[in-house]
């Protein structure tokens, strides 16, 4: 009984440890170019690489897949300061962050679909994006987020 006990007490100890990571998703849509089909669509709320999801309620087919994002914008200036003489006092550097991003992701369905995205996304806590996606048939869908 104290073997068993022994034994029971590391793997309880390690289960507590165990944490569940929360997946935040941002709910959109999709729309097919080609009959109107409104699809849901859900990118994962991410820095850098993230979950892609969708679905199409016509041909009940669900995309999984996955996306890369790319901040562009923000940068560094340099500004030289003079005093009321014309002597300068100084540079000051200043570095303003980016708001916008770039992603290219790609879902694939488990009907054989596989759809290429690009979209453009404002960052922040609540991100906004619009893009357009290019399926392996020819078929063109625009994405809102």
């Amino acid at each position: 009984m104290k073997t068993k006990l022994l034994l029971i007490c590391p793997l309880i100890l390690l289960l507590g440890c165990a944490t569940v990571k929360t997946v935040r998703m941002l709910s959109g849509k999709m729309y097919s170019l080609k009959d109107g089909t409104e699809m849901t669509f859900a990118a994962q709320y991410s820095y850098g690489t993230g979950i892609l999801t969708a679905y199409n309620p016509v041909t009940s087919e669900n995309f999984t897949g996955q996306y890369t994002g790319i901040y562009t914008d923000g940068g560094v200036s340099q500004t030289e300061h003079t005093n009321s003489l014309g002597f300068s006092t100084g540079t000051y550097t200043t570095q303003t962050a980016s708001n916008h991003a770039k992603i290219k992701g790609i879902l694939k369905g488990d009907k054989g679909t596989i759809i290429t995205i690009e979209m453009d996304v404002q960052t922040g806590d609540n991100p906004k994006g619009i893009g357009e996606g290019t399926d392996n048939y020819g078929v063109h869908y625009q994405i809102q987020l």
